[in-house]
């Protein structure tokens, strides 16, 4: 196996290494291996939950075809905590293999977490809950705070960006560090992340298990969030689930439950006058001449704006 020591780690070729970027990784990784038996897990890393179905597919591809690509280690006592590839290493072991392909960094616990947190930023497949867990987690390893420090201070940029007051004064340094976070990140900006993400720390236990295990997706939990009534909120998320509701459906039962009967008074396929105000009124704002009058700054606002309702609307056909 090979091992490389932290003053030898270029980060970026270690990312790349990870995320398969490069036809051949910049770090060489041994023809060996490392025992799976001597593995053990980072419990702070994002990834909690592995479908149990995607992973004996990859199982059986390894069975087949062996692990393609080392996971990232590094050695605590006598065991090896896996950085980056937990679930190539699951699923080696549920394929039957004695060990694994590996590369053996020399990381503090920091460095770990940024790696482990960056390379599961990377995957498509990160649950809502995963992937805001995550960007939390890394806004906590890169600016040396705890979750509720960094809450506070997204807040307030999210504040700054508007044009309000903040009772907390922000640290330009902080600020800086935090905005590098979200352009590497690259999928939303601070006020996107803390509109649709944050509010995912108020969802009660039910709603973050049935997000993290695949059984509903984020914008119908998000909906189903926003009923009061606890008994009436587990009801319609049981219902969601077994019934596979769409959005439209959820946000129907929704208006009902709140007393009002009008969601339910447009016939399917029919469109209300109000929803047409809303189209006609969309049309008329979001034209070429005025767009391109925009600076940078609004024009940045304007983008996080649709890629907010572009997310509320997503799944509504389902």
């Amino acid at each position: 196996m090979a091992r490389k020591r932290r003053q030898d780690i270029d980060r970026a070729a270690v990312f790349e290494a990870i995320l398969g970027d490069l036809g051949e990784a910049p770090v060489e990784a041994s023809a060996g291996g490392i025992p799976l038996s001597s593995l053990r897990f980072n419990e702070g890393q994002p990834r909690k939950f592995f479908d149990p179905v995607a992973l004996e597919d990859l199982a059986h591809s390894i069975r087949e075809k062996g692990v393609l690509e080392p996971i990232i280690v590094r050695q605590v006592g006598e065991a090896y905590e896996v950085v980056a590839g937990e679930r190539r290493a699951r699923a080696a072991k549920l394929a039957g293999l004695a060990e694994v392909p590996a590369i053996v960094l020399d990381l503090d616990d920091r460095e770990a977490l940024e790696i482990a947190i960056t390379e599961n930023l990377q995957r498509e497949d990160l649950n809502a809950v995963e992937e805001t867990e995550a960007v939390l987690g890394l806004l906590e390893v890169t600016l040396g705070a705890g979750r509720t420090a960094v809450v506070e201070l997204l807040q307030a940029l999210y504040a700054e960006e508007r044009g309000r007051t903040s009772t907390r004064k922000v640290d330009p340094r902080q600020r800086d560090a935090a905005q590098a976070v979200f352009r590497r990140i690259g999928r939303f900006g601070v006020s996107s992340f803390v509109s649709n993400r944050l509010p995912i720390l108020e969802f009660p236990p039910e709603l973050l298990d049935a997000v993290r295990t695949g059984q509903i997706e984020f914008t119908k939990a998000q909906a189903i969030a926003r009923v009061s009534d606890v008994k009436a909120q587990r009801r319609l998320l049981a219902d969601a689930i077994t019934d596979d509701l769409s959005l439209s459906q959820i946000r129907r039962r929704i208006t009902e439950l709140r007393g009002g009967g009008s969601a339910a008074a447009v016939p399917e396929g029919e469109v209300s006058q109000e929803t047409q105000r809303l189209v006609t009124g969309a049309k008329r704002l979001l034209n070429k001449r005025r767009l391109a009058s925009l600076d940078g700054k609004r024009m940045q606002r304007v983008t996080e704006l649709l890629e907010e309702l572009q997310q509320l609307l997503a799944d509504d056909s389902r």
